[in-house]
């Protein structure tokens, strides 16, 4: 019978009651399961999982910056209910290489802005529809954090197939130019292909294992 380890937990003031969100991983064989669960403690109800993502093992990638909670708990995309708090600093806190964020004034967008300075790129992000967001990263470019030939080696061996020239090209530039809308091809939040998807997951600091699971469709939803 495989083990089943908790990588996390996370607890949600709801109000009138918290709700604790768990991640598990198992593993059978050659293959590995991640489950997300909630239950409602004052309830007194049985854990309810709510997504389970499968991914081969020799997927897994160890990186500083990458991480089940940058996917899970802090992800518009992904997550149950997004730590803004967390998601504001996780660049700052060496958590992430980018992200989107989301401050709650005007008082504060600046704050950012004025504590950020020239440390790091950071400047307003699709501005048509989010008064305050902004685009911050680290500097370099995503090769300067990950070896190429490493990450599309592992892509390989489960089955997914990149174009090596598109890769090169998307780990040569310089970070903020994928916060460029007028620049950048690739839509952060809504992006389609397998090297977007693959470059959006480093970016923002999605374990490697949960991209792959994504664009071989093996994740199983059911909020």
């Amino acid at each position: 019978m495989a083990v089943r380890d908790l990588l996390f937990e996370q607890d949600y003031d709801m109000g009138d009651q918290s709700v604790t969100f768990s991640l598990y991983r198992e593993q059978d064989l050659a293959e590995v399961t991640v489950t997300l669960t909630y239950e409602f403690r004052q309830s007194g109800t049985e854990p309810v999982t709510c997504k389970r993502i499968f991914f081969p093992a020799k997927a897994e990638y160890k990186s500083p910056w990458l991480s089940w909670y940058n996917l899970i708990c802090c992800s518009n995309n992904y997550g149950p209910i997004p730590v803004v708090s967390y998601m504001n600093a996780a660049v700052q806190n060496g958590k992430k290489l980018a992200a989107t964020i989301y401050p709650d004034s005007a008082d504060d967008y600046l704050r950012i802005l004025a504590e950020v300075g020239d440390t790091y790129y950071c400047f307003p992000y699709h501005v048509q529809e989010y008064a305050f967001m902004l685009y911050i990263s680290r500097k370099g470019t995503l090769g300067d954090y990950f070896d190429l030939d490493e990450i599309l080696e592992i892509y390989e061996s489960c089955d997914v197939h990149l174009a090596r020239d598109k890769m090169l090209d998307y780990f040569g530039r310089e970070l903020s130019w994928f916060g460029r809308e007028e620049e950048c091809p690739i839509e952060l939040h809504n992006c389609l292909g397998d090297e977007e998807l693959a470059v959006t997951g480093l970016l923002f600091g999605y374990p490697l294992e949960s991209t792959v699971a994504l664009i071989r469709k093996t994740i199983d939803l059911r909020e």
